[in-house]
């Protein structure tokens, strides 16, 4: 495809966002050169900002438009594009740091055969690096096993994953490059932004794992985050961080949503998180970090998860129900853990010692990825059928489908009975879940009229490119039968119609949800999930080393007292037109 055609498969108003892109770039250049960060750590945080705010909004973008349209026609759309473009940058964020640094000859980091590497950098390349190179991969798997829209595929979390923690590494550069809080301030709402990535299948009602995975991923973000920002930027600095998050989300919402015309991605508040960190921070100041941290984390996992928990009733189209309470200890256990990763990071960003044991600080983060591992494999079919009858309510339109196949689009209601009724009680959500129609993405509530006997509450669109499933989930069932499908000749799919009656067994809700995907050779599922695996622990081992080294460093212990000369020898070098690299 040349660039003509891969232009005209778009409409122009969306190519004026890759143009804001590029835009944007010199204008984080410029904030590089006012900088009062050394030159190097200039560079590598506002190239990684810029590239940020360009890869999350095409993230954003793209989970939104395949839950809402479908699969792409062409790897390089708009989305994938602005995913590039910034996967890309903080790849070369790392390195320009790195170049800048040596070019200077500056003191930070490790010297290595005449290379000047500053700690944070080190992390910061393998997380660009790693992110970039699930790009390709990606393509090579959809080539092998089939379209799946997961965002928790491996090399989709390759990703995501690369892009989400580097915050995380640019909050330790912006502190190795002589800034002060006046720095850490503006990154800290984007390490909660991507500390929170992880959720967003469920912000987008349209999860494809347990529910129990939300209040567990939400708990990790805002214990992590928040107690970080508090032992970094002092009083009031994990309000600021929630308040900031709640900002960029809330933009990002309204562009996705309304402006955007897709399905609006939900988000958590973390604002009580946000002020129980800061009570415990005032009531228990003379207790040890580390009690800190325990004590913040346990707050965020009781009376915090008990606030986040209310919040999805009024907010979610998944709430959570109280099926969840018997496994919810791992939600809890999460974000003790995640306060004793906290507190010694944000300590660290503070120039403070870690002021906990690195024993305590691993068993932490193995503690977090084991839990959340744990309940990964474990996703079974309902032991039941269900009678799911339809009935059109209103009129009909013709429709043509992403295949070109003409059919009616109406809007039904829908019966369902499922045997043995038993099979379903105490359900975590019961809903239909229609997609793809090249509208928003709607989850309609079905409500129980008798034993086993379910009606939806709103009507359901069939016909043109809408998918619609009976999905059901508790616990490690997530379940679903169609309700309608469009043909896929070019995968060899039939099509399910809706019917004034129809028999259907319950099966893995992943069978339609991702009917597009396939069987292939295993080998690459082995590379990409072997890959992903490496790279988590490379990153959590890099980060964790970068904070400890800078930590106990001699520029880490006097930094506090060098930061005003560094600063007034910033401000003494004259400015010079475009950003030496």
């Amino acid at each position: 495809m040349n660039v003509g055609d891969l232009i005209q498969t778009h409409d122009l108003w969306e190519w004026l966002f890759v143009v804001a892109g590029f835009a944007l770039l010199p204008l984080r250049l410029r904030a590089a050169r006012r900088s009062t960060l050394a030159p190097w750590a200039a560079l590598g945080v506002n190239v990684t900002l810029w590239a940020l705010a360009v890869a999350f909004l095409g993230f954003m973008w793209d989970v939104a438009w395949h839950a809402d349209t479908g699969r792409d026609k062409e790897l390089f759309t708009v989305p994938h594009i602005l995913i590039l473009m910034g996967l890309f940058g903080i790849f070369i964020a790392s390195i320009l740091a790195i170049r800048r640094a040596t070019k200077d000859r500056a003191e930070a980091g490790w010297h290595v055969r005449g290379l000047h590497v500053p700690y944070s950098a080190v992390p910061l390349f393998l997380l660009g690096g790693g992110a970039l190179f699930g790009f390709p991969l990606d393509d090579y798997w959809h080539a092998v096993y089939g379209i799946d829209v997961t965002m928790w595929s491996p090399t989709h979390l390759l990703m995501i994953g690369g892009a989400s923690l580097s915050p995380l590494a640019i909050w330790l550069m912006s502190v190795e490059g002589g800034g002060g809080r006046e720095y850490l301030r503006p990154i800290a709402a984007a390490v909660l932004v991507g500390l929170s990535t992880f959720q967003l299948e469920y912000d987008m009602g349209i999860p494809q794992w347990q529910l129990l995975f939300h209040p567990a991923l939400l708990m990790a973000a805002a214990a992590i985050g928040l107690v970080a920002a508090r032992a970094a930027l002092g009083r009031g600095g994990a309000l600021y961080m929630a308040a900031g998050f709640i900002l960029l989300r809330g933009l990002l919402a309204l562009l996705i949503g309304p402006a955007l015309g897709h399905v609006l991605p939900r988000f958590p508040l973390y604002l009580v998180e946000a002020g129980l960190v800061e009570a415990i921070f005032l009531l228990a100041a003379k207790r040890r970090p580390l009690e800190i941290g325990l004590l913040a984390g346990l707050l965020i996992g009781t009376i915090g998860l008990a606030v986040e928990w209310a919040w999805t009733h009024l907010w979610y189209p998944h709430p959570w129900p109280a099926n969840l309470l018997g496994e919810i200890w791992i939600a809890v256990v999460i974000a003790i853990a995640g306060g004793v990763i906290g507190i010694a990071a944000g300590r660290i960003l503070n120039r403070q010692q870690a002021g906990v044991p690195a024993v305590a600080v691993a068993l932490a983060l193995v503690v977090i990825g084991g839990l959340l591992a744990w309940h990964l494999p474990q996703r079974s079919a309902l032991p039941a059928t269900a009678i799911v009858a339809s009935r059109t309510v209103g009129g009909a339109s013709f429709a043509t489908d992403s295949s070109g196949q003409v059919s009616l689009h109406r809007n039904v209601s829908v019966d369902l009975t499922i045997t043995p009724a038993s099979a379903a009680a105490n359900p975590d959500w019961l809903t239909v879940v229609a997609w793809q129609g090249k509208a928003p993405t709607r989850v309609i509530n079905l409500t129980e009229t008798a034993p086993g006997h379910y009606r939806s509450d709103q009507l359901i669109p069939v016909g043109g490119n809408w998918k619609s499933l009976v999905f059901f989930a508790r616990d490690d069932i997530v379940s679903a039968v169609p309700v309608a499908m469009p043909a896929d000749p070019s995968y060899g799919l039939a099509g399910v119609d809706p019917s004034a009656q129809r028999i259907e067994k319950f099966v893995p809700a992943s069978h339609w949800l991702m009917r597009e995907s396939h069987t292939g050779v295993i080998w690459p599922a082995l590379l990409a999930m072997i890959s992903f695996a490496g790279a988590v622990i490379l990153w959590a081992l890099t980060l964790s080393l970068a904070y400890w080294r800078f930590s106990v460093s001699p520029a880490g212990e006097e930094l506090n007292e060098l930061l005003p000369a560094l600063r007034g020898a910033a401000a003494a070098q004259p400015r010079r037109k475009g950003v030496a690299t």
